[in-house]
């Protein structure tokens, strides 16, 4: 469906009722982090939603739960295993280095399947409440560990995302920023929204100072509501601040989308017209993500 020019978020989220379909060709694994610095935006709803559809086509997809709060590793329904992200971000002072597991490919060991209900393509590395902890944990070198034990374990994968804690320029952040090729960030239509890119983009140009090298894949608007003058406002300012990197992509705010997550089922699951809308502005996102890789 060729797109002419509407660019206002409504516009768009007429323009997606008509067919979509998912074109995915990327040449290498591309290792997403999903991020902005602040709550609220639908940074695991979009994660869950682009594993949905990656998923409903068959693709292999890990998904990495570095928030503290596990929504996302709530949400994809993964069994309690013996370690999670956690144990390969954590690092034990006393510890002989000697006696340490080689880092690179560690990551599989912690690595789990996703609930019934998501199929055999999902894999998860979960977080858990101690996931916290990494925030003040002294150890060096934690924001390079979980790209050292990604080593290998990501050319299984047709795309892996990673769902960044709103933790401004935390070392969760950093750890996931190191680890991604990648980065997509979710706005809402409000000042939470805006605040939120503004900030993690400013952490990436810190981030690449110290070597990190991630390529801003876009700005998806994101649990979009109904056209209010405010909400038109913030549109704007979007396409104001960031221009070319807001997506002509809109995700729409619908309740069925909250009972998918709560239910802990694939929102490609949802047959009434409300599921289609949001699964299709899903599938939308992941074409401009294989476009623009």
């Amino acid at each position: 469906m060729p797109l002419q020019h509407p660019t206002a978020a409504w516009d768009l989220i007429d323009h997606q009722r008509g067919d979509m379909t998912l074109t995915w060709n990327p040449t290498t694994t591309p290792v997403v982090a999903i991020d902005s610095e602040k709550g609220g935006v639908g940074k695991s709803a979009l994660a869950g939603g682009l594993i949905a559809v990656m998923a409903a086509h068959g693709h292999r997809i890990l998904a990495i739960d570095l928030d503290p709060r596990a929504t996302l590793t709530a949400e994809l329904d993964a069994e309690k295993g013996e370690f999670s992200v956690n144990d390969l971000l954590y690092l034990d002072p006393t510890a002989d280095p000697d006696e340490l597991p080689e880092l690179a490919g560690l990551a599989a060991q912690a690595i789990r399947p996703a609930g019934d209900a998501w199929g055999t393509t999902v894999d998860v590395l979960a977080a858990e409440r101690a996931l916290a902890h990494r925030e003040t944990d002294p150890a060096t070198g934690l924001e390079q560990r979980l790209a050292s034990s990604l080593t290998g374990v990501t050319d299984s994968y047709d795309l892996v995302l990673i769902d960044l804690p709103p933790r401004a320029g935390g070392k969760l952040v950093g750890a996931g920023m190191v680890a991604a090729s990648h980065v997509l960030y979710p706005a809402t239509l409000d000042e939470d929204g805006l605040i939120g890119v503004r900030d993690a983009r400013r952490t990436r140009k810190v981030l690449a100072q110290s070597g990190s090298s991630v390529t801003e894949l876009g700005v998806v608007r994101n649990v979009v509501a109904q056209r209010t003058k405010l909400a038109a406002l913030y549109d704007e300012t979007l396409h104001d601040d960031f221009g070319d990197l807001v997506l002509p992509v809109v995700v729409p705010r619908r309740v069925i989308r909250q009972e998918a997550r709560g239910g802990s089922v694939p929102i490609t699951d949802a047959t009434t017209s409300d599921g289609r809308d949001v699964t299709r502005a899903y599938t939308a996102v992941l074409n401009e993500i294989a476009r623009r890789m």
